[in-house]
């Protein structure tokens, strides 16, 4: 089958260096970060991991992938993040009104024992989602000693306008955070495309950048955080590729541990909330 050559204006492949770019220049955040999770995971606890709509691709890139740790742990609730259906019952108008509901982050934490020290990584792409930036706010309400990470576009959170009636987005509650509260950039830009097609039918914004910007830090993260595990003496569990035949940390090892380290978040007796049940 014969392919046409790719037209001189094919520009994507090259806005792939911003997200490099971006990555070189937050080594030392990324470093510190994964310092803050090796903590949790090493103590037999947990990183809570959480998005909506889109953004769930980074949720379930660190979560459960080849290569991925144990003690990572998704909070993906369903009508926040299934957004596949386009129409219908569960189409993406219901999906985006219950995005706009306050108060759930409560509810969702309501679900869970988190332990001291124990981080909160919150991911949107643009840092404006009231739903996530809900989260956000009552994790620090809730947890204000444990370690929360921002992840989005450090420009449009800055710049865009606030949609949570509480005035803030991520840049907000990364400013006024204090030394707990980190935040990283996807490296997406403003309106998130990259690229403008401008045919002869009309102009197009297309190839928007922040799902790849998300992955590209998760991945750094997941290598970041390992990195400092083996540092300091610990062998920790790595999925492997099972289709490859590499059985050096087994598949059932793999899922034992998430398994234990999950029941805790479940049912931790030690904790004021469990207690208070």
């Amino acid at each position: 089958m014969s392919t046409s050559p790719l037209t001189p204006e094919f520009v994507f492949p090259s806005q792939l260096e911003r997200i490099h770019e971006s990555l070189r220049m937050q080594a030392v955040e990324l470093q510190a970060v994964a310092g803050r999770f090796a903590d949790a995971i090493s103590g037999g606890g947990l990183v809570h991991v959480y998005a909506n709509g889109h953004s769930r691709l980074a949720v379930e890139e660190l979560c459960v992938r080849m290569g991925a740790l144990t003690g990572f742990h998704p909070l993906l609730q369903v009508g926040l993040t299934t957004f596949t259906d386009v129409v219908g019952a569960n189409g993406i108008r219901l999906n985006q009104a219950i995005e706009k509901v306050e108060g759930l982050g409560d509810k969702l934490l309501d679900e869970f024992d988190i332990a001291e020290g124990e981080p909160l990584l919150a991911i949107s792409a643009t840092g404006q989602t009231a739903a996530a930036v809900d989260l956000a706010l009552a994790w620090r309400r809730r947890f204000p000693r444990n370690p929360l990470v921002l992840l989005c576009s450090r420009e449009q959170s800055r710049r865009g306008a606030p949609k949570h009636s509480a005035g803030r987005t991520f840049w907000h509650i990364f400013a006024e955070g204090g030394p707990t509260v980190q935040l990283l950039d996807n490296a997406m830009p403003l309106g998130d495309t990259s690229v403008i097609v401008s045919g002869k039918t009309d102009t197009y914004p297309v190839c928007p950048l922040s799902s790849l910007g998300a992955i590209a830090v998760i991945q750094s993260l997941n290598e970041l955080t390992l990195r400092e595990l083996d540092r300091r003496g610990i062998r920790h569990h790595v999925l492997r590729n099972m289709h490859l035949g590499d059985t050096r940390d087994s598949y059932a090892a793999w899922i034992r541990d998430q398994r234990r380290r999950y029941a805790r978040a479940l049912h931790r007796p030690d904790t004021p909330a469990a207690s208070a049940l």
